[in-house]
């Protein structure tokens, strides 16, 4: 009976790291791939599509700058990506899931930081929130998104609304309540202004 459950546990520590190891590739599919080993550059182009473990990005082209790695400066690591033509992506975070499209897309890995340029989309599948603006600036180590409209196109942000639980209120002797309902919105900002999300 130990033979079995060490076999086990074995087989459980050796699934174990090869999952954990298959979450540090990255894998893309292009009609091209093109390298610049003096600049560190990679560039993909034709039908890119890059996924890493259940995050998918989809473009165009895709240049991504690389660096030589702390842990073993022999090898290279992405120091950021530039997606551009139709771009559109969704991105698994630990609870939620975030939809976005744009002209141009960066990520910078180190700094956890997106920015989506020109006809930015961002929609956040668990808070109902969908934002349409020129540019979406999304920080995934402090939460915190920020938005810029442009000259003539205003921020639109959508907001879904929880149901709120209303008590009845009472007045002389007639008892009134509020019926419980959904609702979305829409917010239109008129002028160009910045707004931070957080």
């Amino acid at each position: 009976m130990n033979k079995l459950l060490l076999k086990s546990l074995v087989f459980l520590l050796l699934s174990i790291t090869v999952l954990n190891g298959e979450e540090n590739y990255l894998n893309i599919d292009a009609k091209h791939f093109e390298s610049n080993t003096q600049k560190n550059v990679l560039y993909f182009n034709g039908d890119v599509k890059m996924t890493k473990n259940n995050d998918i990005l989809l473009c165009q082209k895709l240049v991504i700058n690389t660096e030589a790695s702390p842990a073993d400066p022999t090898k290279q690591i992405p120091k950021d990506y530039k997606a551009t033509g139709d771009v559109s992506f969704i991105l698994y975070t630990v609870d939620n899931v975030l939809k976005g499209k744009g002209d141009v897309v960066y990520y910078y890995p180190k700094e956890m930081k997106y920015i989506i340029i020109g006809n930015g989309f961002l929609e956040d599948t668990k808070e109902g929130k969908k934002i349409h603006a020129e540019k979406i600036y999304i920080d995934e180590l402090t939460g915190r998104t920020k938005i810029d409209g442009g000259k003539n196109k205003p921020i639109q942000f959508r907001l879904r609304l929880n149901p709120e639980k209303v008590t009845p209120v009472t007045q002389d002797i007639n008892t009134t309540e509020e019926s419980n309902t959904t609702k979305d919105i829409n917010i239109t900002e008129e002028t160009n202004t910045t707004k931070e999300i957080k």
